[in-house]
């Protein structure tokens, strides 16, 4: 099945906290051998929901080693926060991560948001509107050291003075680019660099934010095809429809939220449905899903989805 000329992808987001290596590696490989199309890690400091105390495996080194570990399946995380790292130092890893996956891995930068992790750390986290800037100026510089043997950089925040960047990645002109985000400094971003838009939102303001952005890309004179849209969500799918409510809620509350904060964005309930739910997104022209899963990975939705789900959209 195709949506906007583009065939159904669904990945998933393995959350590294919580948890230890060996669970983890084993639930990747697990999610890899059922056939999804990518795995994809977050970029914190610290455990994005519960005790701050419990494990977070650091990004870059995470994606590392799963390039040596899979085989098949695309790698990223969702999504870099670009005020973690110097995006010169990002763009190094990248594309030594791309060598190290032969050229399976899936690029991704946002402004990042938790700011406690910056506090606890005595890093700076500035306004958003800065974040935003260095948002862009951080893509251009990437894309600069990817393209050209060496390259000269001078912008507000970042600057390069004839630096290298080898190896370079495999994929060319450089792998996949996600930008991550809903606000509009994140779209107008996404409009003018990426090949992919990912947010977490409910349809209806997918759809809002498709419209947005498309108009901007229409405005800097663009093609409108040629940027893919992503949803980030949740899979709460179980065999019978009662007893999706109290998984979902349980989830919730693992992350210390309530699950009526995150309905609208979470695929929940039996086959038909998350399959009814999951065709709202599809009409709006969603065509990548990545469903989120932490420890103690329960991989019993995925396989209910290839089972019940996938079928019927085909």
């Amino acid at each position: 099945m195709e949506v906007r000329g583009r065939q159904l992808h669904f990945g998933v987001h393995m959350q590294g906290q919580r948890t230890n290596w060996a669970d983890y590696l084993s639930a990747v490989r697990a999610v890899e051998a059922l056939g999804y199309g990518s795995i994809w890690t977050f970029d914190h400091l610290l455990p994005f929901s519960g005790d701050v105390d419990g494990p977070c495996f650091e990004t870059l080194t995470t994606l590392g080693a799963l390039a040596v570990a899979t085989s098949k399946v695309r790698l990223g995380a969702l999504v870099n926060g670009v005020i973690y790292r110097h995006p010169a130092i990002l763009a190094k890893a990248a594309a030594q991560v791309d060598r190290m996956s032969e050229g399976r891995f899936e690029f991704s930068l946002g402004a990042g948001w938790a700011s406690k992790e910056f506090r606890t750390y005595g890093l700076e986290f500035p306004s958003l509107a800065e974040r935003y800037e260095r948002l862009d100026e951080a893509m251009l510089l990437v894309k600069l050291l990817w393209g050209q043997h060496r390259s000269t950089f001078h912008g507000r925040y970042y600057h390069l003075d004839d630096a290298p960047c080898e190896p370079k990645p495999v994929q060319w002109p450089h792998p996949p680019i996600t930008v991550g985000g809903t606000g509009l400094g994140s779209l107008r971003v996404a409009a003018r660099h990426a090949d992919r838009l990912n947010v977490i939102a409910s349809p209806e303001k997918c759809s809002e934010l498709i419209t947005a952005l498309e108009a901007m890309r229409q405005e800097a004179g663009l093609n409108c095809d040629d940027i893919e849209f992503s949803v980030h969500t949740t899979l709460a799918l179980t065999r019978r429809k009662e007893d999706a409510e109290g998984y979902a809620s349980r989830i919730a509350a693992s992350h210390g939220v309530g699950l009526a904060e995150l309905r609208d964005t979470w695929l929940i309930g039996g086959p038909p449905a998350v399959t009814a739910q999951l065709q709202r997104y599809l009409d709006v022209g969603i065509s990548h899903f990545i469903f989120a899963l932490g420890y103690p990975f329960d991989l019993t939705p995925l396989r209910l989805f290839q089972e019940k789900v996938l079928p019927s959209l085909s």
